[in-house]
């Protein structure tokens, strides 16, 4: 029975009866299902040109009068505005990104970024201004003084001592290194042993020089070390400048070279109006009260490396 059930189903079926009850013409079948097809496929692709038209109008010459012109590729043409591209009005200029570098190491050029926040015109208006105002102090002429350097004493402690300089005009950089490197010089020699009164050969040996014979024996051995210990930096107030001392052995032969190299100084380069020699001015006395120098560095051999 399953047999025949799919024989059954599996045979072709017969066309429907007319209402005579006769048989439709087999041809007459197949001509009407060929012509609804074939219509059905007309519609359809009537219906794709339909489409396709469209979407070519989306993209055709109408459209492109709304969306601007198109060059022979179709792609619309680059705007011209010269023979450089208009600037970028948020690209920042190349000396700002060079003082932002520089910024990264430099604490007053960060502090002045920092003061502007960002805005280049206000950073060159203040880079300006202290360039200008740097080449004026550069190329101000600034000479000594004829009169003459007032030297006072006042207490006078060799292993705590306080030296002042009162200068003519409020010092310019130039001349703060100038009076630095005088004084760290006068220093290196004293911490070398150079004011050692017990040996100075030359000098008690008089005019004769020529021909003399040095005694290294007495220059090595017989003579005490006369060095100094320490020394803090110049600092600076208004037109004042000071610096603290510990003269250690040295003897004071080194007070009478540091007088002879700043009155030269104040003669040719910058002016000193007195010099002071101990003792505590009363309207500068912070930080006056450091003694002997153990809690100070040792200036040459510790902080600056030279020795």
């Amino acid at each position: 029975m399953a047999c025949v059930a799919l024989s059954t189903s599996l045979a072709p079926s017969q066309p429907r009866l007319s209402g005579s009850g006769t048989r439709a013409p087999h041809n007459r079948l197949r001509s009407s299902s060929y012509s609804g097809r074939s219509s059905r496929d007309a519609n359809v692709k009537l219906n794709s040109r339909k489409v396709g038209t469209v979407c070519a109008g989306a993209s055709g010459p109408k459209a492109s009068k709304a969306s601007g012109p198109v060059d022979a590729s179709g792609q619309k043409p680059k705007p011209v505005y010269g023979p450089n591209p208009p600037p970028d009005r948020n690209a920042k200029p190349d000396w700002q990104l060079l003082l932002e570098e520089e910024a990264l190491h430099d604490e007053e050029v960060a502090e002045l970024l920092e003061e502007c926040e960002g805005n280049a015109e206000l950073i060159y208006e203040k880079v300006r201004g202290r360039f200008n105002k740097r080449t004026a102090e550069i190329m101000r002429e600034r000479q000594g003084r004829d009169e003459g350097m007032q030297v006072i004493f006042r207490e006078y402690d060799p292993t705590n001592l306080w030296v002042w300089m009162e200068l003519y005009d409020y010092p310019m950089e130039s001349e703060r290194k100038l009076v630095e490197e005088v004084v760290d010089a006068w220093f290196t020699l004293g911490h070398l042993g150079a004011y050692n009164c017990l040996n100075l050969q030359v000098l008690e040996q008089g005019q004769e020089v020529s021909n003399m014979k040095y005694d290294l024996k007495h220059a090595a051995e017989e003579s005490l070390l006369a060095l100094f210990h320490n020394m803090d930096e110049v600092e600076y107030k208004g037109n004042w400048a000071r610096f603290w001392l510990d003269m250690g052995t040295a003897d004071e032969l080194s007070v009478d070279i540091l007088i002879n190299s700043l009155t030269q100084l104040s003669r040719e380069y910058v002016g000193i109006k007195q010099l002071v020699v101990g003792g505590i001015n009363d309207d500068w006395s912070e930080g006056t009260e450091r003694k002997a120098g153990g809690d100070l560095f040792y200036r040459l051999g510790s902080a600056q490396g030279k020795l």
